[in-house]
């Protein structure tokens, strides 16, 4: 499902002497359908969080999930449904303000422009000129002690739209052959300017595409590039596809880059027949050719998403230069072997809705078959009638150093085999409480010495226009070559004085850069589609002898977009 993207709709809520009631219109334009298909699948769900309690159209049963759509209701009747001609322009003008480090300052008034047409109800042409994304929130501050790439997830609203065509082999973060995330971006996150960009997405009978263009203005010692996308599947019997995937250039080297792949995902929603158990069996291959470096990768996984049992195992193989240069790969060269089992097991007590036993295993093996690590994990998690939940377990993990690793400044974990084994546990308050929070603690073994943990997350709701998050994660590291702490703290205040105006403000810091992040954010909804934004960013490090902050960057944009439909 498409949780992450928007499109322009509308509701109204009032509260009445039956209830709270919702009003929600989605145009029929704002959506992609079959034109000749009278009969929709459809399905609604309503969360009471003050009694945790969900009330939903269609199968409300706890086997199906709401978006799994072979349990979805029927509304017939669609017929002769008025979408216009089916073009939408948005253009843009953006003012941006920058203060560099050293006390230089730029200004500038970029205009920008998005076209949206369906060339049919099904099939949508995105075209967009000096694309920006002045309006996108920040990432989450993060620190990394591993030997391998973090992966952040896309949250561009160009990229989002009818991101589902362009998915590949059920592959979740690595190998992925494709990850929009590395268009426009640098790898330390600067921006990189887009001058045009072009999408065509949808559905052509049986047949579903994904195809993007993107050309990138040169910066730095990046030179100017043109990127491309191509994803096409085929819709087999009712629920399975099969397809190919293709990408051309790198936008973040400036070297030539292509990555190739076919996949098929077979689904069964009945295969049990009565019970309406589900079965998928997912399996891809990619190859990718750069500057004199080529390689392959494969995969195969078996899903049973059903309930009470879930069971997901899967294997695949990552070679060594398997490098997609607009996709993802956490660690190369290997074979790396996954499952996941859990049991939901319904209680039917007075203070308790369910238990949960979780069990997951993994490997990576170096393409020769010899272990690089491992991960075993057991959990069992509470859940309470009126919401919240308790959850303790234990990890077993190995990891095999081939070579010394400075996991920080000074800090260095020998070559060598470790075996560690961890304990955890917490707790979680209902998310329909004015304040609560989320506890994990942790503690055990690790890489040859100690490591405790603390992951903390609290919220505040005193009304319903003020609510505010912070979430703090510590960890205290005694370990053969030295000790050390991670420090992190994320905090958010949001103000919502009426439905249309919405004021966030993001604070982050981590101890290892000693940086603190600020970002301020004013969404102002005129309409559905037309919005105006005002942004400020502010980073903060420590300099000079007296280890001050002083500031190390500001920014202050201000976007207006509006939407014509027509």
């Amino acid at each position: 499902p498409e949780m992450e993207w928007d499109c322009i709709w509308d509701v109204r809520t009032r509260v009445t002497a039956e209830g709270w009631v919702a009003e929600i219109e989605i145009p029929f334009r704002s959506i992609a359908f079959e034109p000749n298909q009278e009969s929709w699948g459809f399905n609604i769900e309503r969360v009471i969080r003050r009694k945790e309690e969900k009330l939903r159209w269609a199968s409300p049963t706890r086997k199906k999930l709401l978006y799994a759509m072979e349990g979805a209701g029927r509304i017939t009747g669609m017929r002769d449904l008025k979408t216009g001609l089916g073009l939408d322009v948005r253009p843009s003008l953006v003012s941006r303000w920058r203060e560099e480090m050293g006390g230089s300052n730029t200004f500038e008034i970029v205009p920008s422009i998005d076209a949206f047409f369906r060339v049919t109800p099904s099939l949508t042409t995105t075209l967009s000129w000096q694309t920006d994304f002045a309006d996108t929130e920040v990432d989450k501050r993060v620190v990394n002690t591993t030997r391998f790439p973090l992966f952040f997830p896309e949250k561009r609203a160009f990229f989002l739209e009818d991101a589902r065509y362009f998915r590949f082999g059920g592959i979740r973060r690595s190998p992925l052959p494709f990850h929009s995330r590395t268009i426009g971006l640098s790898g330390n996150g600067e921006r990189v300017p887009i001058e045009m960009g072009g999408k065509l997405t949808g559905k052509v009978g049986n047949w579903n595409l994904g195809l993007l263009g993107v050309g990138l203005e040169g910066k730095g010692v990046l030179e100017a590039d043109d990127v491309f996308a191509g994803r096409v599947t085929y819709d087999l019997f009712k629920e399975s596809q099969v397809g190919v995937i293709v990408t051309d250039g790198d936008p973040r080297g400036n070297g030539s880059a292509r990555t190739y792949g076919l996949d098929f995902h077979l689904k069964d929603s009945s295969y049990l027949g009565r019970d309406g158990k589900t079965g998928e069996l997912i399996g891809w291959l990619m190859q990718t050719d750069g500057d004199g470096l080529d390689d392959y990768g494969w995969g195969l996984t078996g899903i049973y998403p059903n309930n009470p049992l879930y069971m997901r195992v899967g294997l695949q193989r990552v070679g060594k230069d398997l490098d997609p240069a607009m996709g993802f790969v956490r660690r190369p060269g290997i074979y790396e072997f996954s499952s996941f089992f859990s049991y939901e097991f319904e209680s039917g007590g007075r203070n308790w809705n369910e238990i949960d036993f979780d069990f997951s295993a993994g490997f990576d093996a170096d393409l020769g078959g010899q272990i690089l690590s491992e991960d075993f994990e057991f959990d069992v998690t509470f859940e309470r009638k009126g919401g919240g939940e308790y959850n303790v377990g234990i990890e077993h993990e190995r990891e095999r150093f081939l070579e010394d690793f400075e996991i920080l400044d000074g800090v260095i974990i020998p070559v060598g085999d470790y075996r560690h084994t961890r304990v955890f546990g917490g707790f979680s308050t209902p998310s329909s409480w004015r304040w609560g929070s989320r506890l994990k603690l942790s503690a055990g073994e690790y890489l040859g010495g100690q490591r405790q943990g603390i992951d903390l997350e609290m919220f505040w709701k005193p009304s319903s226009q003020w609510a505010t998050r912070v979430s703090v994660n510590n960890d205290w590291n005694q370990l053969p070559g030295g000790d050390f702490e991670t420090f992190v703290v994320n905090g958010a205040l949001q103000w919502t004085p009426t439905t249309e105006l919405l004021l966030t403000t993001d604070l982050q810091y981590d101890n290892l850069s000693e940086k603190v992040g600020i970002n301020g954010r004013v969404r102002w909804t005129v309409k559905p589609g037309s919005n105006v934004y005002f942004v400020v960013n502010q980073s903060l490090t420590k300099m000079g002898p007296e280890r001050r902050y002083e500031s190390s960057g500001r920014e202050a944009v201000a976007k207006v977009g509006w939407t014509w439909r027509f």
